[in-house]
């Protein structure tokens, strides 16, 4: 049997949570092959093809460089 015949075969067996689950996906692979490589890095896309996580602002500790001084001068030696 076809690859393709096995597949649609699966898919009509399939429970309704999967073929959403499978939509999504496919959704979600055809919008990230159209953005442009630059813009979608490793970024995770949820079901409505948002990014959960732009528009958010970014904190950075007060304290998160206070060991790269080290970390420089070990590269540097």
């Amino acid at each position: 049997m076809p690859i393709r015949e096995e597949l649609l075969r699966e898919i009509e067996q399939a429970p309704d949570e999967l073929l959403q689950v499978l939509l999504s996906f496919l959704r979600q692979t055809q919008l990230s092959s159209s953005l442009d490589p630059a813009e979608s890095g490793n970024a995770k896309l949820n079901e409505k093809g948002h990014y959960p996580l732009r528009g958010m602002p970014s904190i950075v500790s007060e304290d998160f460089d206070e060991s790269m001084s080290d970390l420089w001068n070990e590269l540097g030696a």
